[in-house]
């Protein structure tokens, strides 16, 4: 493999050796980027058993995110003993298959060296390795990101009905994963309207067929959302009153993550093209006067989403530093189109040997965290714990006070408390209903009378107390219990109570 690596030229690289090299990338990836999250991890994420516990209901709408993450969490919940191999598969193919999408982009637009530069780019950043591990909203937006990004590209430029109706339906898939889609969305719509071939697009039906096509993907989603009470849209319009120095810092850290993310693009980009090639190349891209629509496009596409949520900031909207992970799609299609402008001189055997590099040193930095950080950390994470162990605990617990399967969990102390009990929902062997926080706008699809009825089992981190209520009813037969780890020691009890049916 090596050697027939290494015997390709880069600026001779036809589609079908391109296609060749990224499918076999993208599977000796996965079957690391898979294979070590099931020796490593303990449990799941945060995220995913948030994504657990709405999932399970099937909705249409939740009271924080759109539903597509959670239902592929709920999903991977469902198949028993392969249930972390899915999830982890999950993660890495949706990540994977966005930075493929890009790649494919750039291999028909510019050149297939420029499209294997973009994947190696994307396949070598955190947010196609361990960012998927988790798979939150941000990872589920990322393949309807990179769809958008290739519809809107086509649609700008060739104009016919179907690229139209096609952007329309990418947009509006990527609305039922997360909305941050409208930070793609919004500067490519500046950008459509300043470029005068593509504004003149607005004399035909195509931009308005896209957006009839996006209005009815998304229809059943937002009606849904507002007969909920409109949760979702509060959540991701939300501000915070934090004074102006604050903000500032938040858009000082946000502008670092992204620059960080550029790193290791950046040496793959150079390895592929060399330092004054790639150095020409960008100040190619950037002169108005060489700039094509497509370098345009690719800017737009790398540097607006950040723009966005930089200018959002300064009014109370948090930025979070995975909201960075679809946005680096943007960022291999900058660097791609970059090494396409460039050429490729150098030895094409450097390129796969920075790639190597790269992956080695993510790989270490995952396995020396998870065996280090457990041992070491004042409190370990939840990914150090072992899920099916307190999952087998809890139903242990119930068995010997109530009879049958557990019909609810109430979890207790907020974002730990959502970790605990959604790892109880995910490794247990039938669903269960789960109320976070004893506050019914959090489940507003839980019926509580029936939960009263049949009774819950109450999860805690934090320590439970005799007299403590949850909806008026006292919390009984509380017990403390060693968290139980795969490694270290666990630093942090789990206390579990008991809601009496008609208590």
């Amino acid at each position: 493999m090596n050697a027939f690596l290494t015997s390709i030229r880069l600026d001779a690289l036809s589609r079908r050796q391109f296609a060749f090299i990224a499918i076999a990338l993208v599977i000796a990836q996965g079957v690391l980027w898979i294979g070590a999250p099931l020796l490593f991890e303990g449990s799941i994420r945060q995220d995913v058993a948030e994504g657990v516990v709405d999932g399970l209901e099937w909705r249409l709408s939740y009271p924080i995110h759109p539903p597509i993450s959670s239902w592929l969490s709920a999903l991977a919940s469902s198949l028993g003993p392969f249930r972390y191999a899915a999830v982890f598969a999950i993660g890495f193919a949706l990540a994977s298959g966005a930075f493929a999408i890009v790649a494919a982009l750039l291999a028909k637009v510019d050149r297939p060296a420029s499209g294997l530069v973009a994947l190696l780019a994307g396949l070598a950043s955190p947010y196609a390795t361990y960012v998927p591990i988790q798979v939150n909203h941000n990872i589920g937006l990322m393949p309807f990101w990179a769809a958008t990004l290739a519809a809107a590209w086509f649609a700008f430029e060739g104009g016919s009905l179907a690229q139209w109706a096609a952007f329309g339906v990418a947009v509006g898939l990527g609305l039922w994963a997360k909305y941050a889609i409208l930070h793609l969305v919004a500067p490519l719509a500046v950008l459509f309207f300043v470029v005068p071939e593509w504004r003149r697009r607005t004399l035909t039906f195509g931009p308005w067929l896209a957006l009839l096509v996006c209005a009815a993907v998304v229809a059943p989603h937002f009606l849904d959302v507002l007969r909920m009470g409109s949760t979702t849209l509060q959540y991701a319009t939300r501000t915070l009153p934090e004074p102006f120095s604050v903000r500032l810092v938040w858009i000082a850290g946000f502008g670092l993550y992204g620059a960080l993310a550029q790193i290791p693009m950046a040496l793959i980009a150079l390895a592929a093209c060399g330092r004054a090639p790639l150095v020409a190349a960008i100040r190619a891209m950037t002169s108005s006067k060489s700039a094509s629509r497509f370098d345009l496009f690719v800017h737009a596409a790398a540097l607006g989403p950040v723009l966005v949520i930089l200018a959002a900031a300064p009014f109370g909207v948090r930025p979070h530093y995975l909201w960075i992970t679809a946005p680096s799609l943007g960022f291999a299609l900058w660097w791609g189109r970059a090494a396409g402008r460039a050429g490729f001189a150098p030895p094409p055997g450097r390129v796969y040997v920075t790639y190597a590099t790269l992956a080695a040193l993510l790989v270490a930095g995952y396995v020396a965290e998870r065996e280090i950080a457990p041992r070491v950390g004042q409190r370990p994470l939840y990914a150090d714990m072992d899920g099916p162990a307190l999952a087998a605990l809890a139903q242990r617990y119930w068995a010997d006070r109530e009879s049958g399967p557990i019909p609810y969990i109430v979890s207790l102390d907020e974002q730990r408390g959502l970790q605990a009990g959604g790892s109880i929902v995910f490794d247990s062997p039938y669903p269960i209903r789960m109320l976070q926080d004893d506050d019914p706008a959090n489940a507003p699809w839980i019926d509580l009378a029936d939960l009263k009825k049949r009774g819950a089992l109450v999860v805690s981190p934090r320590s439970l107390a005799a007299g403590t209520r949850v909806e008026g009813a006292e919390v009984q037969q509380i017990e403390k219990f060693e968290r139980p780890m795969r490694r270290g020691v666990s630093k942090e009890p789990i206390f579990f109570g008991v809601l009496l049916p008609n208590s």
